[in-house]
C-alpha cells in the first residue's frame, strides 16, 4: 500500500471508531466554520506563540513591570503572534497585575492570552470576568485544578461551566493526565474535548509536550474538522500540517529554538501556512538541534508537573528577553531543577550550534534581569538566588 493510501485508510477507520458517519462530520464542520470565533482564529490565530514569565524585584516582593514589558517588546520583535503571562509563583492579584501589564504594552501589536488555572473554582471564575476586562484576546482553558471528575459528563460540565463564561475564545489543553487515562489517550478525554469543539468560541487545542504522535494524530482526527490544533512538538508540525489545520504551535518557550535575527520557528510556520513545505524542511532542519536539546531539558519535568523555570528565563534572556530568577516555589525541591554554570553554558552552545549569537552581557545582568541591571541593581542587592547555582 502507498503511503497516502495508507493514511487515507487510516483517516477513514479514526472516523468509524468514533461512531461519525461521513455527513455528521461535514455538517459539524460547517456549524463549526458559521462562528464569529472560529473565522476569527482562521484569520488571526497563525503562527508561533510564546510564554511570558514575571519578573521581580531584587527581593522578590513585587514584579518588575519595566520588565515585564521588556519581554512583551521581545516577543514582538520575534515575530510571535501572540504571547501569554504564565503565572509562575504569583499570587491570584499579581497575575492580574501581570496580565495588565502584558495587555497594556501589547496595544494591538500582538495578542495577549489567558490563562484559567486558579486553585479555586471560584477563583477560575474570577479570573474569566477579569482577562475579558482587562483586555486578553483569548485563553487557555486547563483542567479543572479544583477536583477530580469521576466521570465524562462531570468533567464536561466543569469545562461548560468555566467556557460559557467567557465571550473570548478558548483554547483547550490537552496534557498527559494519568488520572484520566480511562476516557481517552495518554487521558486525553476525547469524547468530552469533541463536544466542547461544537461550542462557537473554543477555537483551538494545545497538545502538551510529552504526548506521543498517535496521540495527537487522534486528537487531529477527531477535532481538527473544528478546532486549530497546535501541537508544542514543533516536530509533528509539518507533518500533522499536511493533512489537518495546524497553523500555529505555542504557549511554550520558543526562545529555545530561535531569537529575532534568526526567527527558525516562525519563518517555518510562515512557510507551512503557505504549503511551502519544502522550504519549511530546510528551516526545520536548521533549528532541529536546539528544538531537540530542549525537548530533552523539559519534557521530564512536565511529566512531574513542573518546568525548568531558571532555564526557560535564560533561554530567553540570551535572545533579547529580561531573564531574572524566579520566585522560590513551593513544589518538591527535587523537581525544578537549578540552573547552574553546566546548564548556561550548554544553552548557550546550543544556540550557537544553530547559528544564533547568544547575549554578552555579564551574568549577573540575567540574575538580577536586564531592566533591574540598566537600574543599577546588582547581585549584592538581591535577597536569594532562588534555582540558580
Amino acid at each position: 500500500m502507498r503511503r497516502r493510501e495508507f493514511v487515507k485508510t487510516v483517516g477513514l477507520g479514526a472516523l468509524t471508531t468514533i461512531g461519525l458517519s461521513t455527513r455528521t462530520v461535514a455538517a459539524r464542520a460547517k456549524a463549526a466554520t458559521a462562528s464569529y470565533h472560529k473565522q476569527w482564529a482562521k484569520e488571526h490565530y497563525k503562527g508561533m506563540e510564546n510564554l511570558l514569565f514575571p519578573s521581580y524585584t531584587p527581593d522578590f516582593k513585587t514584579l518588575d513591570e519595566e520588565g515585564i514589558r521588556n519581554d512583551v517588546r521581545n516577543s514582538i520583535r520575534n515575530g510571535f503572534f501572540s504571547s501569554m503571562p504564565m503565572p509562575v509563583g504569583v499570587s491570584t492579584e499579581e497575575h492580574k497585575q501581570f496580565i495588565k501589564i502584558a495587555c497594556d504594552e501589547a496595544k494591538g501589536k500582538i495578542l495577549i492570552g489567558g490563562l484559567i488555572a486558579e486553585k479555586t473554582s471560584d477563583g477560575d471564575m474570577d479570573m474569566l470576568a477579569y482577562t475579558q476586562k482587562i483586555g486578553c484576546t483569548h485563553l487557555l482553558v486547563t483542567p479543572d485544578r479544583n477536583f477530580r471528575a469521576k466521570t465524562e459528563e462531570e468533567l464536561y460540565q466543569g469545562y461548560l461551566r468555566r467556557i460559557s463564561a467567557t465571550h473570548l475564545p478558548v483554547v483547550l489543553y490537552a496534557p498527559v493526565a494519568e488520572y484520566y487515562r480511562e476516557f481517552g489517550p495518554n487521558g486525553v478525554p476525547l469524547g468530552v474535548f469533541d463536544r466542547l469543539a461544537d461550542l462557537p468560541n473554543v477555537i483551538a487545542v494545545k497538545t502538551s509536550q510529552p504526548l506521543n504522535l498517535t496521540t495527537v494524530f487522534q486528537i487531529c482526527e477527531v477535532l481538527g474538522n473544528r478546532l486549530l490544533v497546535g501541537p508544542v512538538n514543533l516536530d509533528f508540525v509539518p507533518v500533522l500540517a499536511k493533512h489537518y489545520r495546524v497553523q500555529w504551535s505555542g504557549q511554550w518557550n520558543v526562545e529555545a529554538v530561535q531569537s529575532p535575527e534568526k526567527p527558525y520557528a516562525v519563518e517555518m510556520m510562515r512557510l507551512l501556512n503557505y504549503r511551502r513545505f519544502d522550504e519549511a524542511l530546510k528551516v526545520y532542519a536548521e533549528l532541529e538541534p536546539a528544538l531537540d536539546a530542549f525537548f530533552r531539558l523539559q519534557a521530564p519535568y512536565i511529566l512531574k508537573g513542573v518546568h525548568p523555570w531558571s532555564h526557560n528565563k535564560y533561554f530567553q534572556w540570551c535572545v533579547g528577553g529580561n531573564g531574572g530568577l524566579v520566585r522560590k516555589l513551593n513544589n518538591n525541591p527535587d523537581y525544578v531543577p537549578d540552573l547552574d554554570p553546566a546548564g548556561r553554558q550548554l544553552i548557550k552552545e546550543t544556540f550557537q550550534r544553530v547559528g544564533i549569537t547568544p547575549v554578552t552581557a555579564p551574568e549577573e545582568e540575567f540574575v538580577v534581569g536586564k531592566a533591574a541591571y540598566a537600574r543599577g541593581i546588582r547581585l549584592k542587592d538581591m535577597t536569594d538566588t532562588p534555582y540558580y547555582g
